[in-house]
């Protein structure tokens, strides 16, 4: 198969630690039979790293920092990605492949974006047990879904998105435009750029295919998933990775 993959790592300071198990994973079971590259961006070091690992020089910047700055940094492959690549595939440093993906169960070329579908609203957890689920209703923010696009039969988790080269491309520069504006304003998505995104899927719903929640497998509430794992986001030990926004 002819197409190329660009595949995303975000990872600073102990983040990185998950690197190594990510990309072996990533290698033996997503895709096995497209050539892949990827992108690390960390302010660490990448001893021993093999060759198809990009590093991409980032500070370290902490929350909710990091979210306001994802896309401003991730724009910056553009002119690189758009010459090299078919698609763009943004993967959470936690988030392990742990089952064969063949290109034609991920992908789907009809549709320019992808996104999982939140596994935690599959399973009816608060908040998406009940209207308005999730999203932004924040009337000032730039992520504020209203009535007349929101949909309770789908969320989607920030964990695993992307999308074709070079409209992928488009979806980021909206976000981080929308995200510039908020934090200006001192406003944040509700759930950071997870929000901005679910706004820009439900504004481009004929171009966006939802990804299973099995992508998405939530390891910490598996004795609730009644669906199988085919990418597990692992249970972690946030204090240690200095993450003190998420539970």
């Amino acid at each position: 198969m002819s197409k190329r993959i660009a595949v995303t790592f975000w990872g600073t300071g102990n983040y990185l630690n998950f690197l190594p198990q990510w990309h072996e994973r990533l290698e033996k079971f997503f895709c096995p039979d497209v050539e892949k590259k990827y992108f690390a961006f960390t302010d660490g070091e990448l001893v021993g790293a093999p060759s198809n690992v990009t590093e991409v020089k980032i500070p370290h910047y902490g929350f909710p920092e990091t979210f306001h700055k994802t896309f401003e940094e991730m724009l910056k492959l553009r002119d690189l990605v758009s010459s090299q690549f078919e698609w763009l595939v943004s993967v959470d440093a936690d988030l392990y492949a742990i089952d064969g993906i063949p290109y034609e169960d991920f992908f789907n070329d009809k549709k320019k974006y992808f996104g999982v579908h939140h596994p935690c609203h599959v399973m009816q957890m608060a908040p998406h047990h009940e209207k308005p689920g999730a999203y932004d209703r924040n009337r000032l923010s730039n992520a504020y879904i209203d009535d007349s696009i929101l949909d309770m039969r789908v969320y989607y988790q920030g964990c695993l998105w992307g999308g074709k080269v070079p409209y992928i491309f488009d979806m980021m520069q909206q976000i981080d435009d929308w995200t510039k504006d908020d934090v200006a304003r001192g406003i944040d998505g509700r759930f950071y750029e997870e929000s901005y995104m679910n706004k820009w899927f439900l504004t481009h719903r004929k171009d966006t295919h939802t990804l299973h929640p099995s992508y998405a497998f939530p390891q910490k509430y598996q004795q609730y998933a009644e669906f199988p794992a085919r990418m597990v986001h692992l249970s972690k030990d946030n204090a240690a990775l200095e993450n003190t926004e998420w539970d």
